[in-house]
């Protein structure tokens, strides 16, 4: 599939915890929201679905918009969706699986809420407006 640019992401909180994507890459070892680049004819909305079973292994539902952030140069928006996620194993699949070559990776991880100021969360701005408006 063709990548249109945006990207769209995830916000998944169950039981005090918030699944994030944990990554080591290029050295740096930082967490980033669940979700990827929106393909040609998809919607932001579909990209969430579709990136969380790969990231995730799990399945998405109830998609809410909740904000949006130009996060890149160009004044493109990425969107950030809260999920609802069912039960089941996280693992790793699609693209991002097979890049896991022990140097660089990519793990989910429930992480309990208390602990989201403490880590190195990227998009800091969305991680900002997370922290500001729905951890408090």
């Amino acid at each position: 599939m063709v990548r249109t640019g945006i990207r769209a992401s995830a916000i998944i909180i169950k039981d005090n915890k918030i699944l994030l994507i944990h990554r080591k890459n290029n050295g740096e070892e930082y967490w980033v929201f669940p979700g990827g680049g929106i393909e040609e004819g998809e919607t932001p909305e579909a990209t969430v679905v579709r990136e969380i079973k790969e990231e995730t292994n799990l399945d998405a539902s109830n998609v809410k918009f909740v904000f949006e952030m130009e996060t890149y140069k160009g004044g493109n928006k990425h969107p950030f969706f809260f999920v609802d996620v069912g039960e089941g194993d996280l693992k790793m699949g699609g693209e991002e699986s097979g890049r896991d070559q022990g140097v660089d990776w990519y793990n989910p991880e429930w992480v309990e809420i208390s602990k989201v100021s403490e880590i190195n969360l990227v998009p800091e701005g969305a991680k900002a407006k997370l922290i500001e408006k729905w951890l408090r």
